[in-house]
């Protein structure tokens, strides 16, 4: 690493000491952090739009809200950036977590691979990647997330907590899977892997198949 790159890093990590705690000094996250998700390697678009939620009041969390609360979007775009440049991990979270059923883990795997047409769902691989590594410039990873960060988030949009930029996709879907469902894609998602470092797909490599915040998509026909 350059020594001026390596001097301005040393520079952030030191200014974002508070966030280091919950999310790691690089943002890999901390050990037994498990509500508190890693933030290396994500889109940087994708981690802006979540700090402007904490401190406009589309998402809810005391620490966040009063981290953020007097930031501008410049300085929250340095932030992202910085994250955004380190290492993704995506490794799986939870190698060890509760067995699923035969049924439940093929509904799982259907339900992220495929969806479910009948009910309005779409597969998380249509908008996260196929890989699930997500995709630039707003659409985060899925691997490498606990499962019970993944059950936190699901259960925040059903119960109106977290709120995306309107359309917001991800409560109407929440809002569509059963809890056992809800559970049962949050271990299967937090048991797939792939070596640390795998990026973001490029923006314009997935198209979201339904309106999705200030994402492109698919005009959905009939």
């Amino acid at each position: 690493m350059p020594a001026a790159k390596a001097r301005a890093d040393d520079d952030m990590i030191e200014r974002l000491a508070a966030c280091a705690a919950c999310h790691g000094a690089r943002g890999e996250g901390a050990p037994g952090a498990e509500y508190y998700p890693h933030l290396a390697g994500k889109p940087a678009g994708y981690l802006l739009e979540q700090l402007q939620g904490f401190r406009d009041g589309r998402r809810q969390s005391p620490q966040m809200t009063w981290l953020v609360q007097f930031m501008d979007d410049a300085w929250m775009r340095e932030i992202a950036a910085f994250y955004a440049a380190q290492p993704p991990r995506t490794r799986a979270a939870d190698t060890g977590a509760a067995a699923l059923t035969a049924d439940l883990r093929a509904r799982a795997e259907t339900l992220v691979r495929d969806g479910d047409k009948a009910a309005g769902v779409p597969a998380c691989a249509a908008c996260h990647g196929a890989d699930l590594a997500g995709v630039e410039p707003g659409v985060p990873a899925l691997v490498g997330l606990p499962a019970d960060y993944v059950i936190a988030q699901l259960g925040g949009w059903r119960e109106g907590v977290r709120r995306g930029v309107a359309p917001d996709c991800m409560a109407d879907v929440a809002n569509k899977l059963t809890p056992d469902h809800i559970r049962a894609v949050a271990v299967w998602l937090s048991q797939q892997s792939h070596d640390d470092g795998r990026r973001p797909a490029p923006a314009g490599s997935v198209v979201s198949p339904v309106a999705c915040g200030g994402l492109a998509h698919a005009a959905v026909t009939p």
